[in-house]
């Protein structure tokens, strides 16, 4: 990797982690040249669109990253009960690791600046749905119908994205453990009213 590749992609690195933590508007270009370790000149050469192509290009990294983890997560797994338990230690570790300062990519750049932004308006958007499409597109893989596959996935989701907040807020993992939980008998009851 070349000096130029190297440095391009720790400022990516520093900002989709800084992002994570505290968010979009707290994310100063100055502290992620900082943490990257990068000139600060560099940063409008790679990034001539400044902070906002930084970060979408930040939340696009991190979630392709995300995505691919949880494709590995599920598709190792037959029965979806397994896969939802494997996705919430997924989420449990990252989260207990940073201690409890860095939950989803998009979960606070999309409460806080989608609004104002139509650029991180689409990222956050293309990949929640990306995200969802996955899940869904595993449940009909085992066998639920496709309405509601698309219903539960999007549930799913929702509950994931709850259950970072509310663990993050409090410090601890049980909410995220209780909609584990409860996503666990939800998909218990979609299987039990197909049969």
């Amino acid at each position: 990797m070349s000096k130029d590749a190297s440095s391009k992609q720790r400022m990516i690195d520093a900002t989709a982690n800084l992002l994570r933590r505290q968010g979009y508007h707290a994310t100063g270009l100055n502290q992620i040249v900082r943490e990257a370790k990068a000139p600060k000149g560099s940063l409008y050469f790679h990034f001539p669109g400044g902070k906002e192509e930084l970060a979408v290009t930040a939340l696009a990294s991190s979630s392709e990253g995300i995505k691919r983890d949880l494709t590995t997560i599920v598709m190792k797994e037959q029965d979806p009960r397994r896969a939802v338990e494997g996705v919430i230690e997924y989420f449990a570790k990252e989260l207990e690791s940073t201690g409890y300062l860095a939950g989803c990519p998009m979960a606070t750049v999309a409460l806080e600046a989608t609004a104002t932004s139509d650029e991180l308006q689409q990222v956050c958007s293309r990949y929640y749905a990306e995200w969802q499409q996955l899940v869904a597109a595993y449940l009909v893989a085992r066998g639920f119908a496709a309405d509601s596959a698309d219903e539960l996935a999007t549930t799913t989701l929702a509950a994931f994205e709850g259950g970072l907040l509310l663990s993050r807020a409090h410090r601890n993992l049980e909410p995220l453990r209780a909609v584990g939980r409860q996503l666990s008998r939800l998909v218990e009851l979609y299987l039990s009213a197909s049969d």
